[in-house]
């Protein structure tokens, strides 16, 4: 189960490669990968984007607390400009399930309940 704690180990393991965005699937590669964020380059545009490790970190936790976190949340409480990009990086880690039309992110690690 994904913790808090191995949040940013995971976001780490994600340096080098290539994911898309979940409603278009626009690709796009994660550059780098430190302790400040994550740098990626959208391959239409080929420009540098940098997403804070901060926004990151807020945008997990509210999908751990909430269990589900909608693109328009990501977009309207972290991220107005990145917010596609931020729910793809959730997205690629594990616990971590995305439905698209409409973007949605749900985490999976803690089950309330078993089906038996």
């Amino acid at each position: 189960m994904l913790t808090r704690e191995q949040f940013w180990p995971n976001i780490r393991t994600l340096h080098g490669r290539e994911l898309k965005t979940l409603e278009r699937g626009r690709p796009f590669a994660i550059e780098a990968v430190d302790d400040a964020g994550v740098v990626l380059s959208p391959a239409v545009s080929g420009k540098p984007r940098v997403i804070q490790r901060e926004t990151l970190e807020d945008a997990f936790s509210a999908l751990m607390d909430r269990r589900e976190l909608t693109g328009t949340a990501i977009c309207e409480e972290f991220s107005p400009f990145n917010g596609v990009y931020v729910a793809a990086l959730l997205a690629a880690l594990p616990d971590v399930a995305a439905c698209t039309r409409p973007t949605r992110l749900i985490f999976v690690g803690h089950q309330l309940f078993y089906l038996g």
